[in-house]
């Protein structure tokens, strides 16, 4: 009897067991009206896109059910109906909840229960909504003053078409005030929702959009405002709201926005200053495993396809810091291998580097060597006599070099990627290429593709007296700006 009492208590303390962890999982039921017996998606925001996660089969009331262990990551998801029609929904602290629309209209219609989270979430959405299209309406009033070719002014008097612009002036100063009193309110309901929820998904939604209220600049010892006082402030406080330890701000469509902004348009656009912006911003996320990888995934991306000469830069810090020192373990050893040998690879070519030098066979069969060539600027030339992209850059190139050779004591170290010696030569006759032509397939330093990094052409470097890179894949029509650019920044420096 005894071991029959055991033996139920441990039962029943393990149907207790299942039914706590049960209780966490996902249950959420949805219905919406105007649609049925067909299927729809469950989607998740991941970054600034969508992805699939779930098929859901709608039966003929237009009802289905999204079921989800408890490891369900927490994150804005979207229910897709059609290609046009969907609505988003949070998943964070409530379990089991109901959504009930219409296929037509399914924010403005949309019916929660259970779920305080998105009730909170679309109150938002419809106030913000409401609050942006009266702001769309109020810019709309605004007309344009004294534009000449308003055909409101066609044929008025001087005195009249000034009464015009006049009263045009005044409603446009009346509506923007409208705006900006509109505007306020706006910010006012975010704060108040941040105060009010702290905890919820809508709360970090709104501080990851939040922009910094910079303050006053304060005025200097010699009387003057501290010019530099707002983008120091602005910057320095810049991501004040967000927490680098939540990972749900990856899985909304706002928080790589603000990233590429921060990157883009508010840090110094100097590799060095990028750098240890980055160093930073992922230290901040290395105690959460996933925004630690969201970041270095973010990072590489960005600078490995980065179109801003020198940026590459970037990408090789973060592959030697991340990649190459084992802390990507989430990465196949293959991808790692090839992110770590592309890196290597870049190394020698950044800008500041000392180029690796070329020695090859000239016109006349005589060994040249590019680093031997004492000049103060040197243009290294990638080209092909099959390109016809090339076809279009040497004629540019070619009157770029014969009136500014002298002037900026520029050589051109011209590189045949083809091994046609017959074409070679009839192809630097037909343009004229006079300075220095060689043979790329004849060199005494191997193959020169992989170190430059040559897979089309045509591709041009430019290097200084010491032979370092100064510029790299700049066009034929870049190349005198930039020289004069360059010129300017050395004699200030």
């Amino acid at each position: 009897m005894l071991k029959f009492r055991i033996t139920l208590l441990i039962t029943i303390w393990m149907c207790f067991l299942s039914a706590s962890f049960a209780q966490h999982d996902y249950l959420i039921k949805f219905r919406i009206r105007g649609v049925k017996d067909t299927t729809c998606l469950v989607a998740y925001y991941f970054s600034n896109g969508t992805y699939i996660k779930d098929t859901l089969q709608v039966d003929h009331n237009g009802r289905c059910t999204y079921k989800a262990p408890s490891t369900l990551p927490k994150g804005l998801y979207a229910l897709v109906l059609t290609d046009k029609n969907y609505f988003d929904f949070v998943v964070n602290n409530d379990y089991k909840f109901s959504m009930e629309t219409t296929v037509e209209e399914p924010t403005k219609n949309m019916v929660i229960r259970d779920s305080p989270e998105n009730v909170l979430f679309y109150e938002y959405l419809r106030f913000s909504r409401e609050k942006f299209d009266l702001i769309q309406s109020l810019q709309n009033r605004i007309k344009p003053v004294g534009d000449k070719k308003d055909s409101a002014f066609f044929h008025l008097s001087k005195t009249d078409s000034t009464a015009l612009a006049k009263s045009r002036k005044d409603t446009a100063s009346y509506y923007s005030k409208k705006i900006e009193e509109v505007n306020k309110e706006l910010i006012a309901y975010r704060l108040g929702i941040v105060k009010d929820h702290p905890s919820t998904f809508t709360t970090l939604m709104i501080n990851t959009m939040k922009e910094p209220d910079i303050p006053e600049a304060p005025v200097l010892a010699n009387g003057k405002k501290d010019s530099t006082f707002a983008y120091r402030y602005y910057k320095s406080h810049f991501w004040d709201d967000c927490d680098f330890t939540d990972d749900r701000m990856i899985r909304t469509p706002v928080f790589q926005n603000k990233l590429k902004k921060y990157y883009d348009g508010v840090i110094v656009q100097h590799t060095d200053t990028i750098m240890k912006e980055t160093d930073a911003l992922i230290e901040k996320s290395r105690s959460n495993p996933e925004m630690f990888k969201y970041l270095v995934w973010f990072t590489t991306y960005h600078y490995e396809n980065s179109e801003i000469m020198g940026f590459d830069k970037v990408f090789v810090h973060v592959v030697d810091k991340y990649y190459a020192t084992g802390q990507t373990p989430w990465i196949s050893k293959e991808t790692n291998e090839k992110l770590i040998k592309k890196a290597t690879k870049l190394k020698p070519i950044l800008i500041g580097e000392k180029a690796p030098n070329m020695v090859m066979q000239d016109t006349l069969n005589k060994w040249v060597s590019m680093h031997n060539i004492a000049t103060k600027y040197l243009m290294i030339l990638f080209w092909d006599p099959d390109c016809g992209h090339c076809q279009k850059e040497l004629p540019i190139i070619k009157e770029f070099y014969d009136q500014n050779k002298i002037k900026y004591d520029l050589e051109i170290y011209a590189v045949c990627t083809d091994s046609n010696v017959v074409k070679w030569k009839k192809s630097i006759k037909k343009f004229s290429m006079n300075w220095i032509n060689v043979n790329g397939p004849r060199a005494l330093t191997g193959d020169f593709h992989e170190p430059y990094d040559i897979i089309a052409t045509p591709v041009l470097y430019l290097l200084d007296d010491q032979k370092k890179i100064i510029a790299k894949r700049l066009s034929a029509n870049q190349i005198p700006g930039f020289i004069d650019n360059y010129q300017k920044y050395i004699k200030k420096k």
